[in-house]
């Protein structure tokens, strides 16, 4: 659930030096679509087809990562591309239907399943933990009883950005194997340890202040987080998507890699499987690229009130940024692009990065299926020359 907002940021303004790239078309692409109502879909502004394919070929072979899946959408029109195999030394070639694991680009899915509670009066972005968990107020920690659900999902909780040994080492013996209830034990005693900060005094990344944010949707939508995910966005999206691995589909399935002395070597799923789930909203979701082109083009159309999924205001207020950070999304504004929302993320066999361009009906992402820190530039880099002909139309 990693997320080194920093570094998109950085390449996100270096996007602005980079050389434009050309175009062209071909039929190794796929595309998805929705029920939601489409805008008039007009030239494409960035590579399409034969042009995109070879450039991710290029860069592929270039970085030496096992497997990599691409999606941009152009104008409303959603194009994903693959290349690579799902497992270093095979010919078990990457599918545009292999699902990927996205990390903390969950945090943005996240928010969003919250925004359809909100709207559905279940819960306020100003709901207070002590409001939604009144049993707590004797227990917690005073500085949690106000914070509220928006500087929750800011960042600006208080809480630390994971789960610390000594608090794992309480809860394990209490845990039950009942996803909903061990999440309420190990948030709860959470609340007990002071905070790193003063709430809602400055902006610091926290999976736990996603976990926290999860269980107040599980509280007040009366299901699993894992359900309402399903019920509240991957369903109404038709997105094919699980919280998990890649790997918990069996065999013919990507599997996750990391660098091992300079080479890409196989790595199962790095989480403890005590309590994986608790992390889920912080950074479980599992789905193709295009699937998640589907929220992307969704987000896009939702910020030109063209959606019919969200209210127009509830997307704004998802991309609406404090201290560079808006509801699951990184938010920077660019000279001739404006406001751009950008998120990356890892669960350590994986790596996601995401930049949506709302000023130019474009949001591009690239997940491969292979982690190691030295990924981030070279990825976010790609993106940022995919994104580096917008500077000119």
């Amino acid at each position: 659930m990693t997320m080194h907002f920093k570094t998109l940021i950085t390449l996100a303004s270096a996007a602005m030096l980079l050389a434009a790239c050309g175009g062209g078309s071909s039929n190794n692409s796929s595309s998805a679509t929705t029920t939601t109502p489409a805008v008039v879909v007009q030239t494409p502004l960035i590579l399409t087809g034969a042009a995109l394919q070879a450039e991710v070929d290029r860069f592929r072979k270039d970085s030496g990562y096992p497997g990599l899946s691409v999606t941009i959408v152009n104008q409303d029109k959603i194009e994903t591309v693959v290349s690579g195999v799902r497992e270093i030394n095979t010919s078990k070639t990457v599918l545009a239907t292999d699902y990927f694991q996205m990390g903390s680009l969950t945090k943005a899915a996240t928010s969003t399943m919250i925004a359809r509670l909100v709207e559905q009066k279940k819960i306020r972005w100003d709901s207070t933990v002590a409001e939604i968990f009144p049993e707590w107020r004797t227990q917690m920690r005073p500085e949690f009883l106000t914070v509220t659900l928006e500087q929750i999902l800011h960042h600006r909780s208080g809480l630390p950005r994971e789960i610390n040994d000594a608090t794992a080492a309480k809860a394990i013996p209490l845990l039950t194997g009942n996803s909903v209830a061990d999440r309420r034990a190990l948030v709860g005693l959470m609340l007990q340890d002071a905070p790193e900060f003063t709430p809602n005094s400055k902006m610091q990344y926290s999976n736990i202040g996603y976990t926290l944010a999860g269980l107040m949707a599980e509280t007040v939508g009366g299901d699993s987080y894992e359900s309402l995910m399903q019920k509240e966005l991957f369903g109404p999206l038709a997105m094919k998507a699980y919280l998990g691995f890649p790997e918990d589909k069996g065999p013919n399935n990507n599997v996750g890699h990391t660098l091992v002395s300079g080479s890409w070597k196989v790595t199962a799923p790095v989480y403890d499987p005590r309590y994986a789930y608790f992390i889920n909203a912080a950074g479980g979701m599992t789905l193709t690229l295009a699937d998640y082109g589907i929220f992307l083009r969704e987000n896009l159309r939702g910020l030109q009130g063209q959606s019919s999924y969200l209210s127009k205001a509830s997307f704004i207020a998802l991309h609406t940024p404090i201290d560079e950070y808006g509801l699951g999304w990184g938010v920077v504004n660019l000279p001739q692009l404006g406001n751009i929302s950008t998120h990356n993320g890892t669960e350590l066999t994986y790596y996601s990065a995401t930049y949506l361009i709302p000023s130019k009906n474009v949001a591009i992402a690239v997940t491969c299926n292979c982690y190691d820190t030295s990924i981030i530039p070279t990825v976010d880099s790609f993106i940022a020359s995919l994104m580096s002909p917008l500077n000119t139309k």
